[in-house]
C-alpha cells in the first residue's frame, strides 16, 4: 500500500487497480473511495455499473454526507463538443461537507493531495461540500474548459 505523507492514511491497492479498470476499460462509470478501517486507509466503496446515473452518483455523495463521512469519487463523464465529437473524461471529486466532524473534514483533505496524484491520469479534478456545486452540467462545463471545439 501507499501512504499518504500528509495524513499518514494508507491508499490500498484496490484503489489503484479499480481506477486502472475505469481509465483503459471503462468498466464503471464513478467509483467512491474513502477512508476505511477506522480511518487508518483509503479503499474502494463501490463501482457503480456504466448505467448509473449521474444522479446516483449524487445520491451517494449525499448518503456519506449523511453519514458523517467524506468521500472522494473518479467519475468516468462522456459529453459532446459543440462539433457533436464525443469526449469522455476522468474527473476527480473531492467531496467533504462543512456539516461533517471536524476530524473527518481533516483526513480528507490531508489525504486528498496524495491521493490524486497516485491516480495518474485524472483529467480534471472538483471540490465540493455542497451537491449544487456538483451537478453534472458543473462537471461537464469543467471537463469542456481547454477543449478544442467547445466555446
Amino acid at each position: 500500500p501507499l501512504f499518504c505523507q500528509a495524513s499518514g492514511v494508507k491508499i490500498l491497492d484496490e484503489v489503484l487497480q479499480a481506477f486502472n479498470e475505469v481509465k483503459t476499460r471503462h468498466t464503471s462509470r464513478y467509483l467512491l473511495l474513502g477512508l476505511v478501517n477506522s480511518d487508518r486507509e483509503i479503499g474502494v466503496l463501490k463501482k457503480a455499473p456504466l448505467t448509473a446515473p449521474y444522479e446516483e452518483f449524487l445520491a451517494d455523495l449525499k448518503a456519506y454526507q449523511d453519514q458523517g463521512r467524506g468521500v472522494y469519487g473518479v467519475y468516468d463523464i462522456e459529453y459532446e463538443l459543440e462539433s457533436k465529437q464525443k469526449r469522455n473524461k476522468l474527473v476527480f471529486v473531492s467531496w467533504g461537507p462543512d456539516n461533517l466532524p471536524i476530524r473527518q473534514r481533516m483526513l480528507i483533505a490531508s489525504s486528498k493531495n496524495d491521493l490524486r496524484r497516485k491516480l495518474q491520469g485524472v483529467h480534471k479534478e472538483m471540490q465540493a461540500s455542497e451537491l449544487g456545486e456538483i451537478t453534472e452540467d458543473c462537471m461537464i462545463e469543467v471537463c469542456r474548459q481547454g477543449d478544442l471545439g467547445s466555446n
